[in-house]
């Protein structure tokens, strides 16, 4: 962002050299202009696609700061190309709300992904869940059993153990605060396993930890129509 002809420059080599579409994703500047400027100039660099990231690049944390919506909007607003939103998205109703304000043509999600894989499925976490009206725990899904799946797919499509431990830490952060004995246990391991994330789960699960995720009571809105 402080060598903006030099982006346009690789945006161009990439446009004019590749035989698929080019996406970009920025962050807003403080000033707006800059910031409608930066993505038109990416626009006609050749830019296919466009995801802004409604923070500038010194505000790092999600919950301190407010992702900048009406910036996303003004974007969307002077370019031609579609427009992705992030920034703000921790439950499936930020989804909607952030289409209507932005008028993007899609979404982005980074930790709250990450820490809720089912959240475009309508889930929540207890962070978001417990105590709102019109959601109820699921009794089936948890954040166990996502890892279980993660961990499956991992098998079948390697990816660097640092990854696996990282997205560990995102999805059972909450349980490892109930029992810090298994947290310590965890990265006190040098050398990960499959066999031991699997133990691991059931180890939490032995121990009666289970943070349930949330979803709409579909019956109560039912009764109140």
């Amino acid at each position: 962002m402080d060598n903006l002809s030099l982006v346009k420059s690789l945006v161009e080599k990439l446009a004019n050299n590749l035989n698929v579409p080019v996406s970009c994703k920025i962050r807003i500047f403080p000033n707006l202009q800059d910031t409608l400027s930066y993505a038109k100039m990416l626009e006609d660099a050749g830019c296919s696609l466009l995801a802004v990231h409604g923070r500038t690049r010194d505000e790092k944390d999600g919950r301190k700061f407010r992702a900048n919506w009406e910036a996303i909007k003004a974007v969307r607003n002077v370019v031609r190309i579609p427009v992705l939103a992030n920034g703000n998205i921790r439950h499936i109703d930020d989804v909607h709300s952030c289409l209507e304000e932005t008028g993007a043509d899609g979404v982005l999600s980074a930790d709250p992904l990450l820490e809720n894989p089912a959240l475009f499925a309508g889930y929540r976490t207890a962070e978001w869940g417990l105590g709102v009206t019109g959601m109820k725990e699921d009794d089936k899904l948890d954040q166990a059993e996502l890892l279980i799946e993660y961990l499956r797919f991992c098998e079948r499509y390697p990816v660097p153990w640092r990854i696996i431990r990282s997205h560990v830490h995102k999805l059972l952060g909450e349980w490892f605060r109930i029992q810090p004995s298994v947290r310590e246990d965890f990265n006190k391991q040098y050398k990960l396993t499959f066999e031991f994330l699997y133990d691991l789960v059931n180890r939490l699960k032995e121990l009666g930890v289970r943070i349930p995720l949330y979803v709409k009571d579909t019956q109560q809105a039912v009764s109140a129509n």
